[in-house]
């Protein structure tokens, strides 16, 4: 996953929505798509064949690992993956959001005068 000079990433949406899904927890897929709704009121969603071929991609750049299943979440039926933020899937998803906020601070600027901060 490509890094701009800066240190500032422009991540997919899919990348941002897992990693803001999964936060400081350790969560399977079906419980990312399901917290993402949470998050964003069901505004934003994850499906289940970007999700899965997203997670493989971010294992692969060290933005998230696999990771046991928290106690108590252990599954009856066959295995479920389970995946957390790496440090480094923190730190581009802090750089990420800062690149937003940025952004998010121009466009008011330049659509909303009277309200730009």
């Amino acid at each position: 996953m490509p890094v701009h000079p800066g240190g500032a990433a422009p991540l997919s949406p899919p990348v941002y929505h897992i990693l803001l899904a999964v936060g400081e927890e350790t969560r399977h897929g079906y419980g990312m798509i399901q917290r993402l709704a949470e998050l964003t009121g069901g505004t934003e969603e994850l499906l289940p064949g970007t999700l899965y071929a997203t997670l493989a991609r971010m294992v692969d750049a060290g933005l998230i690992e696999e990771a046991r299943a928290p106690h108590g979440q252990e599954s009856g039926g066959p295995p479920r993956r389970h995946y957390r933020v790496t440090a480094q899937g923190r730190t581009v998803a802090q750089l990420e959001t800062e690149r937003m906020r940025r952004l998010v601070t121009v466009a008011r600027r330049v659509w909303h005068p009277g309200l730009a901060r």
